[in-house]
């Protein structure tokens, strides 16, 4: 089996690979015939040359840092703010009718939209940002740790009742690991959403990062700078990306294995 496994997974990365050389190598060629202008559309060469510049000078390694510290900031917060609320809202359902109505309107806000009052608030700098950010991650976390308390199985409360366990023990052994799942579901869209929203508020609201990064290229019509940030942007995205779809993996197999462990 784990032969089959290496095997699949080799001729994965291979047509991966393959796909991939086969576009950029068009991309060059396309540029190098003249099809495509090389003023709107740098070539590979270009951009490769462009970021080891970049990295041999420390240029992207100081916006890198500065934009996943800014995302990191907002999204810690939102976390730590709507898994707590989103327990409290599932635990008690009248409650959660109540707020929903406006938890609901303000959800529907796009995150870039309230950047300009966020200016206007907390002022240029980092903290309209980081706001912006934790505001878009917010939701999808919340709404997915409501929705996870609600799916909590009736029997492993009642088993809990039974064995004289308390509305602690009931969060504590059931409520929050059964939801734990669904909880890294919405950490999971929370970070896509606030990775979007980065790059959006550094363009108004910061003076370094990646974002800025590529707002000072568009002004000065860097094409291969435009390619650079983007092209890293989503590299570090795929890569946060990965590493918290393996955290959802482990607790969804964990869950399927059994939760219950009150003494």
């Amino acid at each position: 089996m784990k032969r089959f496994s290496g095997k699949a997974l080799s001729e994965r990365l291979y047509k991966s690979f393959l796909a991939w050389s086969l576009f950029i190598g068009l991309w060059e060629w396309s540029i190098y015939t003249g099809i495509l202008k090389s003023m709107l559309l740098a070539p590979p060469t270009v951009i490769i040359e462009k970021m080891l510049y970049f990295l041999e000078k420390g240029y992207l390694q100081i916006n890198i840092a500065a934009s996943l510290g800014r995302f990191f900031a907002g999204f810690v917060i939102a976390i730590l703010i709507a898994i707590p609320l989103g327990l409290i809202l599932g635990l008690f359902k009248r409650l959660y009718e109540w707020i929903s109505p406006l938890l609901n309107f303000i959800r529907l806000i796009p995150p870039p939209a309230i950047l300009p009052f966020a200016i206007i608030l907390l002022g240029i700098g980092e903290s309209p940002a980081v706001f912006v950010i934790a505001l878009g991650s917010f939701f999808p976390i919340l709404m997915n740790t409501v929705q996870g308390v609600k799916e909590t199985e009736t029997i492993h409360l009642e088993v809990v009742k039974t064995m004289g366990g308390n509305r602690v023990d009931l969060i504590r052994h059931v409520i929050f690991p059964s939801a734990i799942p669904t909880v890294m579901t919405g950490i999971r869209i929370g970070f896509g959403i606030g990775w979007l929203v980065l790059v959006s508020s550094e363009v108004v609201a910061a003076d370094s990062g990646l974002g800025f990064m590529l707002e000072g290229a568009r002004n000065l019509l860097e094409t291969p700078t435009i390619f650079v940030g983007m092209t890293t942007i989503c590299i570090l995205g795929l890569m946060i990306d990965v590493f918290l779809k393996r955290i959802e993996r482990f607790f969804i197999l964990r869950k399927g294995g059994g939760y219950l462990t009150y003494n």
